[in-house]
């Protein structure tokens, strides 16, 4: 694929695959600039869920313009090939960017706040990620957090301007029941296949922001079907236990987003963002207790 020139777009070399396809770094000779191509394997074109779901993420994609979540140029098809281009995010991702005991607390505000400004926007629009995780986050040499790969998302049908998330029309995982997403990142009700709203991504963005503030994750195991236990019945150990400088606010509020049950979860990703950003204006302005105590 390297060297191949599809429409207008000259392929240079392999970024990266995942579960929906491979994704290449490539120049778009019309308006001299360089973008990724995600490429649905010409082997799976044939693939009709396959090819459903590829089409499905660029549909939920395309109705996002937030400055935390990646642009969708265009979609596009030639000779059979099916392909996405998007804004092409230099950085790191965020697995790379969280140091091995976590960040310090004014990193961690810079990226969890966009982030869950991203999903705010993103569940307004009726998008539901389903596969947030540290590779899915690109971090850019500014220090921007971008949410990249909808692959996995699923439109829950349009809601109304102020309208609360658990309004989103609930759907299952895939219309099959398959459980579809990484395991270490999951909801519970996402681990046991059962329908999922925007409450799931809240979840998903609690371990984010657990691992972010101790460079662990909050549920772990030796094989797939331990972490999964692990996420369905077990209480992650107290993120003031593993990083006693955290400000007992914070923690509060990452305990609050592992909630097993959805109802004890904040509710929208607005406002978790709320609170957030009204703690990361404490911690700078000095009034946030900087340990647990």
């Amino acid at each position: 694929m390297i060297g191949r020139t599809l429409l207008h777009y000259k392929i240079l070399e392999k970024l990266g695959s995942g579960g929906m396809g491979e994704v290449f770094l490539a120049l778009d000779s019309k308006l001299n600039r360089r973008v990724a191509l995600k490429i649905l394997p010409p082997e799976l074109s044939g693939d009709a869920d396959r090819r459903k779901r590829f089409e499905r993420e660029a549909q939920a994609v395309a109705v996002l313009n937030h400055p935390n979540i990646v642009t969708l140029h265009s979609v596009e098809e030639s000779e059979g090939i099916h392909f996405l281009t998007m804004e092409l995010v230099e950085g790191e991702t965020l697995s790379q960017a969280i140091p091995p005991h976590g960040m310090v607390l004014e990193k961690f505000f810079d990226i969890a706040v966009p982030l869950a400004d991203a999903l705010a926007a993103a569940h307004q629009k009726g998008v539901i990620h389903r596969d947030l995780k540290p590779a899915n986050v690109m971090v850019t040499p500014d220090g921007v957090p971008k949410v990249l790969d909808f692959g996995l998302a699923k439109l829950a049908g349009p809601v109304e301007e102020g309208s609360e998330a658990t309004q989103l029309r609930t759907t299952s995982v895939t219309q099959d029941g398959k459980i579809v997403g990484t395991f270490s990142y999951m909801s519970p009700e996402q681990a046991e296949g059962k329908p999922v709203d925007a409450r799931s991504d809240i979840f998903s963005l609690g371990i984010l922001l657990y691992e972010m503030s101790t460079g662990q994750r909050p549920f772990q195991g030796d094989s797939n079907l331990s972490v999964l236990s692990s996420i369905l019945k077990d209480t992650p150990q107290p993120v003031s236990d593993v990083n006693p400088r955290l400000p007992r606010a914070v923690a509060r509020v990452i305990q609050r987003c592992l909630s097993k049950d959805p109802g004890d979860r904040f509710q929208t990703a607005q406002g978790l963002k709320a609170e957030l950003a009204s703690l990361k204006g404490e911690s700078q302005s000095g009034d946030l207790a900087e340990a647990v105590v």
